[in-house]
């Protein structure tokens, strides 16, 4: 369903008075599309910069028959190649609107995309965070040892992750799930000026 169809539809099936605008609505739908492509092209970068990485530290561990870092090195390689296939994975999850559906109907899938970007980034931890602490964990314990250093450098990155969960489950709740939010108020007022 393109935006125009859209507009024309809302004339004529709209309550008297709307939530939102149809513009309001495309704007905001529009951005966050535009974060979920930027965002998924920036990790899949990252990620396969990180498989690369340590893919030749895992071979460096390999010729040192250091086979406790080679395991944990393949750990990060497996997970940062598992990362662009999670995001293109849940892409395909997220409901696609045609040009020919009706209005409700293009809001909700709007709506349920909208969640389906939600539901991912409030499950950071088992998906992006986890599985590479326990490669850096195992890693860093396999190399240094228990010491000071291995301590405050785990401290370090368990505060960092802890920080990226929050930011993720705070972008989820205030700008994901607000949308679709603000998508279902919509749905409503039209069911409900339909039931009428």
């Amino acid at each position: 369903m393109d935006w125009e169809t859209m507009r024309q539809q809302w004339r004529g099936d709209a309550p008297a008075a709307p939530i939102l605008s149809v513009d309001e609505l495309e704007s905001r739908d529009e951005a966050l599309q535009k974060q979920v492509r930027w965002r998924d092209r920036i990790e899949t970068v990252a990620a396969l910069m990180v498989a690369i990485f340590f893919a030749f530290s895992a071979l460096g561990y390999a010729a040192k028959a250091d086979w406790a870092a080679f395991g944990f090195a393949l750990l990060l390689v497996a997970w940062a190649l598992f990362v662009p296939v999670w995001l293109r994975r849940a892409r395909r999850w997220m409901p696609v609107v045609e040009h020919h559906m009706p209005l409700v109907e293009g809001l909700v899938r709007q709506r349920d995309a909208a969640l389906v970007q939600a539901r991912m980034l409030e499950r950071v931890w088992l998906w992006y965070l986890v599985p590479p602490a326990i490669g850096v964990f195992g890693l860093t314990f396999a190399l240094r040892g228990p010491s000071t250093f291995t301590w405050t450098y785990l401290a370090v990155v368990v505060l960092l992750y802890a920080g990226i969960g929050w930011l993720n489950r705070r972008v989820a709740r205030t700008k994901y799930r607000v949308h679709a939010d603000r998508l279902q108020r919509q749905i409503d007022a039209l069911n409900g000026e339909e039931v009428a």
